[in-house]
C-alpha cells in the first residue's frame, strides 16, 4: 500500500485500514501456525514494522490504539501462546506509543534509533520491567571512528540499560560503512569488557 496510500486512509477510510489490518494478521498466523504444524520451535516472534520518522509516529497514539494496536496484541498474545517472545522493529521515535506497546505485551523493542530522540538512559528506568530494549548505540557516534567517543557511548547505553536488567546490545540503526572493521572490532571487545551481567 505504501505509507502515503495508508496515512491518507487512516484519516478518510479508517475502517478500510483496520480491515486490511485484520486481514494481513489473520493470514500470517494461520501461516505461523502452519510453520509451527511441522514440528519447527522458534525461539521469538521478531515483527518489521517502522511505523514512525525522527520527530514522532506517523499516526496518532489514538489512531495507532485504534486501527493497528488489536492486530499486534493479537501477534504478541499468539507468540506467548507459543511460549516465545515477541521483538518490534521500528525506527523512528516513537515514545508516545511504548505504553501501548507494553499494554499489547510486546517483549521487546528494536533499534530505539539515538537520532530520533530516543534515549535508553530515559526510558530504561521508565519501562525497563515492562519492555526490554534492544540497540540505542548510535551509529553517529560509531562513524567518528573515535575509541574514546565510542567507549563512552556503549559504556554509557550498557549501563543504562543492564541497571533493569532488561537490555540487549544493538546499534541504533544498520552499521554503516564509514564504520571501520577496526573500530568494529574495537567495539566488540567494548561489549565484552562491560556487557555482562552480574
Amino acid at each position: 500500500m505504501g505509507d502515503a496510500i495508508t496515512m491518507v486512509a487512516m484519516a478518510e477510510d479508517p475502517e478500510w485500514v483496520r480491515d486490511v489490518s485484520e486481514t494481513f494478521t489473520t493470514v500470517l498466523l494461520r501461516n505461523l501456525d502452519a510453520v509451527m504444524a511441522t514440528g519447527i520451535e522458534p525461539d521469538g516472534l521478531w515483527i518489521y514494522g517502522d511505523m514512525a520518522f525522527n520527530h514522532a509516529t506517523f499516526c496518532s497514539p489514538r489512531m495507532y490504539r485504534e486501527l493497528i494496536w488489536p492486530d499486534h496484541k493479537r501477534l504478541a498474545d499468539w507468540a506467548h501462546a507459543h511460549r516465545m517472545k515477541m521483538i518490534f522493529h521500528t525506527d523512528g521515535n516513537v515514545n508516545a506509543v511504548l505504553d501501548l506497546y507494553a499494554d499489547a505485551g510486546f517483549d521487546a523493542l528494536q533499534p530505539l534509533e539515538a537520532k530520533a530522540r530516543m534515549d535508553l538512559r530515559t526510558l530504561g528506568p521508565k519501562y525497563g520491567d515492562r519492555l526490554t530494549f534492544f540497540g540505542n548505540v548510535n551509529v553517529m557516534v560509531l562513524m567518528t571512528n573515535d575509541r574514546a567517543k565510542i567507549e563512552a557511548e556503549v559504556r554509557a547505553k550498557l549501563a543504562a540499560g543492564m541497571a533493569t536488567k532488561s537490555y540487549l546490545y544493538h546499534s541504533d540503526h544498520s552499521v554503516p560503512p564509514q564504520v571501520s572493521w577496526e573500530t568494529y572490532q574495537f567495539l566488540i571487545r567494548v561489549l565484552d569488557q562491560y556487557g555482562r551481567y552480574d
